[in-house]
């Protein structure tokens, strides 16, 4: 890793103006992490473009610094390309060839080292701390609004501290961040009780359509695009849906699909038990992610035949 690490340093070194990229329908930690390593980058005296695809980013993470200043396009010269908490460049929904050097920041098993210059540790609960691991190797100065970006990161990817990957070492570096200036209760709380009334009703729907399995081990919901418009949610409204339906007692595999479009459906899968490998489970249709957290994009009309086999997995019979 410390052969890496001095890669991509070189690379940023030599670099005016940097493009940060963080993944299709965005998280916390892909968005923390971005704009955390963009605001130490910049206090050491590079440009910064933050990209994200999306052009509505969930409103939850407004009050990060920077938050404001993520584009949706490419700028039209850019000397190095930067990407965080992506496992390809199809997860970053680029389209075109980069024809600058490219580092990638990540934590996913499942990533295929596209980047020229790959930096994964997926020993790791969240990105977040990978970014963070790198910034005090080369002594960054990580201010207060860097390290609100990086804190607001490693707890949405560990659901604050209760995700496998939480140990000593990721209370070290929360209490760390901290220390430097992110404010635990207030970071709570402007991802928690922030709900739109949207949200709510969405979730009615989610728990309206859910159903039990393979004698209640398994737990499937579904929201549609009629639901969306009924409810005037959006799909970053139900990106905590899936949780709700694995914190059932007996559940040991959450299911929870939503309509991407006409034709696509996006899976998000979560486990509670070391038997259930959710990542497995997605690589099969093209996805990828974590053991207890992983997701994949399918056709509509192929979503009773994938739920059908999903059942039949070993572990869940």
């Amino acid at each position: 890793m410390t052969e890496n690490y001095k890669k991509a340093q070189k690379l940023i070194n030599n670099a005016y103006h940097i493009v940060i990229a963080s993944h299709i329908n965005p998280d916390g930690d892909t968005i923390g992490s971005m704009l955390g390593l963009g605001i130490a980058l910049k206090k050491a005296g590079k440009k910064i473009t933050y990209f994200n695809k999306e052009k509505n980013l969930p409103k939850k993470f407004d009050f990060l610094p920077s938050y404001k200043k993520i584009k949706s396009s490419f700028p039209k010269e850019y000397d190095l390309f930067i990407c965080v908490d992506a496992a390809s460049f199809e997860r970053v929904g680029i389209d075109t060839v980069l024809k600058v050097p490219t580092i990638s920041f990540d934590h996913h098993k499942t990533n295929i080292k596209f980047a020229d210059i790959n930096i994964i540790d997926h020993t790791k609960v969240s990105t977040s701390l990978v970014v963070l691991e790198f910034l005090e190797f080369f002594k960054y100065d990580i201010t207060k609004n860097c390290a609100v970006s990086l804190y607001t990161a490693l707890v949405e990817d560990s659901g604050f501290f209760k995700f496998d990957r939480v140990k000593e070492e990721t209370f070290q570096k929360a209490s760390y961040l901290v220390k430097l200036g992110a404010d635990p209760a207030n970071i709570s709380n402007m991802l928690t009780n922030r709900n739109s009334l949207a949200k709510i009703r969405l979730l009615q729907k989610y728990l309206d359509a859910l159903t039990l399995k393979n004698n209640a081990t398994v737990c499937l919901s579904k929201i549609t695009l009629e639901d969306f418009e009924q409810t005037g949610a959006t799909i970053s409204d139900s990106d905590s849906f899936v949780n709700t339906g694995l914190s059932l007692a007996t559940v040991k595999l959450s299911i929870f699909m939503y309509e991407v479009d006409k034709e696509f459906i996006k899976f998000s899968l979560r486990s509670k038990d070391d038997i259930t490998d959710c990542s497995k489970i997605a690589i099969k249709y093209g996805g990828g992610g974590h053991r207890r957290a992983a997701g994949f994009t399918a056709k509509i009309k192929d979503t009773n035949d994938i739920i059908s086999s999903i059942l039949q997995e070993e572990s869940l019979k």
